[in-house]
């Protein structure tokens, strides 16, 4: 007799194909496995594999985690890096005070290893829930029910994927009040104990690890080995440190037309982070836009004094200069731009404008 089914939401990382609705049988006792497991085999059959390089920088990066003097067999060391994990983040977390219901975000654990490209519509939702987070590959969204001692999965329709529902806006709330604690120093419990995060540590694919690992000869080996693969991997989610948080809120402003509201989030970047070169020069590219040509010059020579070969921090120097009447060094920096990339039309183009004026002004001197 089968289980009861639920529904939950694929977040594909291809922006061409639309959010999906899929559901999925959830037999007795297998209540966390199946999801898991259906996932895994997704992630298995999407995306680019990695290659033998790939595989034995992984392999190297493992061994290197490992106690020394440790010895693994190759055909275990083989077994540690093929398994296919599944990494879970908690959006909304089950704590008390929402019924111990929580919402959870499935991805590829090997997604950076495997060179997967930024789900944009996943890293957005995420950041609306208020975690600031660089998803790549495909995600899905589920929910869950998990008071410690009963654990279930819950539909998530697809209409509730939007900034607007309400367990979005609970989300956003509840890991604004964790920063808040985390800040003042206070443990964030949440009213979860160690009996759920026992669960979340099967929720991300241990269970099915150590059951691969059940009869082999070298169960030891495979444990350690395994262990230190999960440690070893680069994750398909990394948070966003404050400064990057900022920057990308910068981006989305200067996307809407807000050039104002783009500046003032780049420069909170940069108080953050004095050395972020890519917030300095979108800070000029922003000052352009609102016409502070000199301050656009200035953050453009920061940039340069930093990496002297940036192409577009030259040519938004060279676009202050001209503005200011400098054509002189406006030139300087459409030649250092040609110097690098001699098809680069911008700074072709910036220079044809110089020697026109020049060969005009020659041309009334001569006149005169």
């Amino acid at each position: 007799m089968g289980g009861k089914k639920f529904r939950f939401v694929y977040i594909p990382c291809d922006m061409s194909e639309p959010l999906q609705q899929w559901e999925l049988e959830m037999p007795p006792g297998k209540e966390v496995e199946c999801l898991i497991d259906r996932l895994k085999a997704h992630f298995a059959s999407h995306g680019p594999q990695k290659t033998s390089a790939q595989v034995k920088a992984q392999q190297a990066e493992l061994m290197s985690k490992l106690p020394e003097g440790t010895s693994i067999d190759s055909k275990v060391l083989d077994v540690a890096t093929s398994l296919h994990m599944v990494e879970n983040i908690s959006l909304l977390s089950n704590a008390k005070d929402n019924g111990f219901v929580g919402v959870n975000m499935y991805v590829d654990d090997e997604g950076s290893i495997r060179g997967l490209p930024r789900n944009l519509r996943a890293s957005e939702i995420a950041h609306c829930c208020g975690k600031p987070l660089e998803v790549k590959g495909d995600a899905f969204l589920a929910r869950v029910m998990d008071n410690g001692d009963d654990f279930d999965r819950l539909d998530l329709e697809l209409g509730e994927v939007s900034s607007g529902a309400a367990w979005v806006k609970a989300a956003a709330s509840q890991n604004e009040r964790k920063r808040q604690q985390a800040r003042r120093g206070v443990g964030w419990a949440g009213g979860r104990d160690l009996g759920r995060l026992a669960r979340g540590w099967r929720e991300s694919g241990e269970a099915l690890l150590e059951r691969m690992r059940a009869g082999r000869d070298a169960a030891a080996a495979a444990g350690a080995a395994a262990g230190a693969a999960a440690a070893a991997k680069q994750a398909a989610v990394r948070e966003l440190t404050p400064a990057e948080a900022a920057k990308d809120e910068g981006n989305n402003a200067f996307k809407r037309g807000d050039w104002r509201g783009a500046m003032e989030q780049y420069t909170r970047a940069l108080e953050l982070e004095p050395g972020m070169v890519a917030a300095l020069n979108n800070r000029a590219m922003a000052r352009l836009k609102m016409q502070q040509w000199a301050e656009a010059e200035a953050d453009c020579s920061a940039v340069l004094a930093a990496e002297p070969r940036n192409v577009k921090a030259l040519l938004r120097r060279a676009a202050a200069a001209a503005a200011l009447g400098r054509q002189p060094a406006a030139a300087d920096d459409w030649r250092a731009v040609l110097a690098l990339e001699p098809q680069n039309r911008e700074a072709a183009a910036g220079m044809a404008g110089v020697e026109a004026a020049v060969a005009q002004q020659q041309q009334q001197a001569q006149q005169g």
